[in-house]
């Protein structure tokens, strides 16, 4: 049969010509660009709150609360780098390039520490004073800035941070619909009042953003807090009123407000924000047609309140036990994920991956939403096998499973041949199809097949691991490799190959993490194999694959004509091949 595609596709060929590599580029659905940019949403939010802090000045020459923020993401457990980008073009807008260096540095010292071990949280502040300290005193001798004005920020920012990373969690906590303490209330409040007091130097067409936001957060605390919402009107109102000035009956009136959307909480969405709007125009009226709160604003905060999802801040209403069982659950089960996050941190490799995949297999849980994912993909596969000669049974093991949208595909070799290798390679996989079914990343679940295989009771045990993990709704695909040969892609008459380098699992504590990432269309077809395979037909594996992939239809016969070509170069080895031909869903077409 003549060649009919072309050799030596690459692995960057292949995310070239599929269009995605490690998740950077374009989704081919609308709901793969939705998801994506929901996961951007946190981060960008981020970034923007910290470059709104770190563009305020409370005093000529101090500007810490662009560092605090930084200091806060860290303290808090989220990613600190979006909060560094922001802090750095918040400093650059405000001219404080001083400063735009200190958070440059402030980011690049969390990242030196955070990569080289876990920190404990409560560390994390006496870390960030140090490394600030020096940064800011090696500013002021470049800079040629008054030391102590420069280091005098340096306590400031701190304290700030631990307000902000608290509101972090206390905000983290609202959006879950836990019940928060009056702690988590207080910090959270002191929070959005520090975001008010830096949207001092803003204004839009005559109207204060400052104010917007203010309205904003007590209709959402009110129909979330209920009579508590008033604590939050009296902390962002002081904030508005340092921001932009005005007088108590600015905090009286947001507070009366947060008092009348509170009390008809209880009628759904709609009603606290027509008591929030009645009480300010009964206020207009009272005090001779002068608006406290101005029109505009108020109906620019209470569009803001429409147009956010209920479920964000709406919580169930106790009245029905079983509702209020599930809320109980809901809380138990976010904050188990919380302490196992913790535990994770301080933990060895081996038991940080396992409690961290449990506590992100948690998360995903309550984050479930009740909808079903659109699979714009199926697919069709199959396997086969061969015995080493003279062997009992073979050591590699194959598994397939579809599951939450999507399919897994994973070969194992255990090591040497017979009833030993078989019995490795199928514990491997068992254990690793499992914890992805949960919910499991696919990092965790192969440091978790690593770790089991280390405190194996026979031994040395490793085995080789091979692994792909495709989402059937719009395509992406993860490649994860230890000690496995090649795997390939036929697309459009070219042959791309997909390699890693990695030793076999069950060698060292710490397998790594990070596999390659590309975007599988309709029409491709993946084939995996394990070693005796591909030694067998050697240098003519692309002319094999070509004759007895290419040939079939269906890739489990497929997969039979290629391991019986390799048989006949002799069975030194066992042999398996995996295939899957990837499709366009019918129901989506």
């Amino acid at each position: 049969m003549p060649n009919r595609f072309k050799e030596g596709g690459s692995m960057e060929e292949l995310a070239k010509g599929i269009g995605v590599s490690d998740g950077r580029t374009r989704l081919p659905h609308f709901s793969g660009v939705l998801r994506a940019a929901c996961a951007l949403l946190p981060a960008a939010a981020t970034a923007a709150v910290s470059a709104l802090l770190a563009s305020y000045s409370p005093f000529e020459g101090i500007a810490p609360f662009g560092l605090a923020c930084i200091i806060g993401a860290w303290y808090s457990g989220s990613d600190p780098y979006p909060a560094a980008f922001g802090a750095v073009l918040g400093y650059l807008l405000l001219r404080s390039f001083a400063f735009a260096v200190a958070a440059a540095a402030l980011g690049a010292a969390v990242y030196l520490v955070s990569s080289r071990r876990s920190v404990a949280r409560i560390l994390r502040p006496l870390i960030a004073f140090g490394a600030e300290t020096l940064c800011l005193a090696a500013i002021s001798l470049i800079f040629r800035m008054r030391a102590l004005l420069l280091l005098c920020s340096a306590p400031v920012s701190v304290f700030a941070g631990l307000v902000v990373g608290e509101g972090m969690r206390a905000l983290r906590s609202f959006v879950c619909g836990r019940e928060l303490s009056d702690t988590e209330l207080l910090t959270l409040s002191a929070a959005a009042g520090l975001v008010t007091l830096s949207m001092r130097s803003f204004n839009i067409w005559g109207q204060s953003p400052a104010m917007i936001f203010a309205g904003a957060c007590v209709l959402f605390a009110a129909m979330r807090l209920g009579v508590s919402a008033a604590a939050v009107a009296v902390t962002v109102g002081a904030g508005r009123i340092l921001a932009t000035g005005g007088d108590m009956h600015f905090i009286a009136v947001l507070a009366a407000s947060a008092l009348a959307a509170a009390s008809v909480r209880a009628l759904g969405k709609w009603a606290p924000l027509i008591g929030f709007a009645a009480i300010n125009l009964l206020f207009t009226a009272a005090m001779g047609g002068v608006a406290v709160f101005g029109y505009i604003e108020t109906a620019a905060a209470c569009l803001i309140y429409a147009l956010v999802p209920a479920r964000l801040y709406m919580r169930d209403t106790p009245s029905d036990p079983r509702v209020s069982r599930y809320g109980e659950l809901e809380y138990r089960v976010a904050s188990l994920a919380d302490v196992l996050s913790e535990l994770a941190r301080v933990k060895g490799s081996g038991e940080g991956r396992l409690l961290r995949g449990a506590a992100e297999t948690l998360r995903g849980a309550l984050n479930v939403t009740g909808g079903s994912t659109v699979s714009f993909f199926s697919a069709e596969y199959g396997h086969a096998g061969s015995v080493k000669r003279g062997s009992s049974a073979s050591g590699d093991s194959c598994a397939v499973k579809e599951t939450g949208g999507k399919l897994l595909l994973a070969l194992s070799d255990g090591m040497g041949s017979g009833s030993d290798a078989c019995e490795e390679s199928r514990s491997a996989l068992a254990l690793l199809s499992d914890l992805v079914s949960v919910g499991f990343g696919v990092d965790e679940a192969a440091g978790c097949v690593n770790e089991m295989l280390l405190k194996d009771s026979r031994g040395d045990m490793y085995a080789t691991l091979d692994v792909m993990m495709i989402d059937l709704s719009d395509g992406a695909a993860v490649l994860r490799k230890h000690g496995a040969p090649p795997s390939y892609v036929l697309r459009g008459g070219k042959l791309f190959t997909l390699s890693m380098e990695s030793l076999p699992v069950g060698i060292l504590e710490d397998v790594g993490s990070g596999g390659r990432s590309v975007r599988l269309k309709p029409g491709d077809t993946v084939i995996m194999m394990s070693d005796g395979v591909a030694d067998a037909l050697g240098t003519g594996l692309a002319a094999a694959i070509n004759e007895n992939v290419l040939g079939w239809g269906d890739p489990g016969l497929a997969a039979r004509s290629l391991v019986e070509a390799a048989g006949k170069h002799g069975r030194d080895d066992d042999m398996t091949v995996l295939i899957a031909r990837i499709e366009q869903n019918e129901n989506c077409a």
